[in-house]
């Protein structure tokens, strides 16, 4: 579904049903598509980084567009040359361990990462200059705006304040995609907002679509505003929100200088429990979403077979070699970390209970739930206050991050070809 977080969408909508090597590139392929400050970008290059995001998107549905994936590249591209002016080049070992942060924070195995990601076409070469301009990149953030970020007991006792004082209002957890108003005008944003609600319909990850078009101060996290009130909201956006359902997006709208598009992944009373944590475990049988039809069939019924022989979580992992390389442990998320059809199957599931046989483009999917569990609400005024600071830390790196790349973007001389 569009709010699953990279971890469950590496885990549960990836997989190797099919081992390929990267694509040979023709030399057409190696001509100029843009130079950036005079550093060119092929075409090879705009074809690997949209392997890499369709497979970081999970095969949901959602092909990845080549105007956002050059767009991307143009951003890594500039990333890497202020990095570099910077005197940041990381090298294989920063690399690295990069990737392997990355890997882990989505609960895979650094080295199944990196097979699963060739057996989707991208080389070594795309994904390491990806990890590299996103690990130069957070190092020169670091650096260079850290020691200007203060949080002030004032603000941390804001923090604890608004949300004790707004404890009798419903609570959203929200994201938001926030497209500037150009020079282009109001109309050619907005339709750049229906382009994005399309992507974003098929199925593709709005943390990732975020992070790759959105403008705004929280593109760099994926466009997360976390849990609000209506109150903390502008007038427009609270007016949005109040009209969505948990687990939608709206229309693109018109917000002061953007275009915005808001999306709803929970509601929660005053007061309310924290969201409901899910520990799942799958094997997933492997076919391709064009099998013929007998193919398929086949395939349903050996992910039929494989749920009879299920009892626990204990015995996908006896079970796991002999399904795809995904099958195995996919630890804790909530539900809105999931896509939908996972959603739907399990959330009126109990602990040890096992789903029906999921289809996805990877396969079948059949699902434990290993343990279900539902934390004791906690409010602000609970909220270890180291954790509130890194928050707003994390918030107004996030901000001077955007604002810097929208800097480089403006002062850039970037030639299309």
């Amino acid at each position: 579904m569009i709010f699953s977080q990279a971890r469950s969408i590496a885990a549960l909508f990836l997989s190797a049903w099919c081992l390929l090597s990267p694509p040979m590139a023709s030399a057409q392929q190696f001509a100029p598509v843009v130079v950036v400050n005079d550093e060119i970008i092929t075409g090879y290059e705009v074809d690997q980084r949209m392997r890499l995001m369709d497979a970081a998107g999970g095969g949901a549905g959602g092909a990845t567009t080549y105007d956002a994936a050059l767009e991307q590249l143009i951003d890594d591209r500039l990333k890497l040359q202020a990095a570099r002016d910077a005197g940041i080049v990381p090298g294989e070992k920063a690399i690295n361990e990069g990737f392997e942060d990355l890997a882990r924070l989505n609960g895979s195995d650094p080295a199944a990462a990196r097979q699963f990601f060739a057996s989707r076409g991208v080389s070594d070469e795309a994904l390491n200059a990806q990890i590299a301009s996103e690990v130069a990149w957070r190092s020169l953030i670091r650096r260079r705006y850290l020691p200007r970020v203060r949080i002030s007991d004032t603000e941390l006792d804001g923090v604890v304040g608004a949300t004790a004082s707004s404890s009798t209002e419903r609570e959203y957890l929200v994201s938001e995609i926030r497209l500037p108003i150009d020079a282009s005008g109001e109309q050619a944003a907005l339709a750049r907002g229906a382009d994005v609600l399309r992507r974003l319909s098929t199925g593709t990850s709005f943390v990732e679509v975020a992070r790759e078009v959105s403008r705004g101060p929280t593109a760099a996290i994926g466009g997360d505003l976390g849990w609000v009130t209506a109150s903390s909201l502008s007038p427009k956006a609270a007016q949005v929100v109040a009209g969505l359902g948990a687990d939608r997006v709206s229309a693109p709208y018109v917000d002061g200088a953007d275009v915005v598009l808001t999306g709803l992944r929970q509601i929660r009373e005053p007061g309310g429990a924290a969201p409901t944590r899910y520990r799942l475990a799958q094997l997933v049988v492997g076919v391709a979403p064009n099998a013929p039809q007998a193919v398929a069939d086949q395939a349903l019924q050996r992910a039929q077979v494989a749920r009879n022989q299920l009892t626990d979580c204990s015995s996908v992992v006896a079970l796991k070699s002999q399904y795809l390389p995904i099958s195995g442990d996919l630890g804790e998320m909530t539900t809105t970390q999931m896509p939908g059809p996972v959603r739907d199957a399990v959330i009126s599931l109990n602990a040890g209970d096992i789903s029906q046989p999921i289809r996805s483009n990877d396969g079948f999917h059949v699902i434990v739930v290993c343990d279900k569990a539902t934390p004791a609400a906690q409010s602000a005024a609970d909220t270890p206050r180291d954790q509130i600071r890194n928050r707003l830390t994390a918030q107004k790196l996030a901000r001077f991050s955007s604002s810097l790349l929208r800097d480089l973007r403006r002062e850039a001389v970037i030639e299309r070809r």
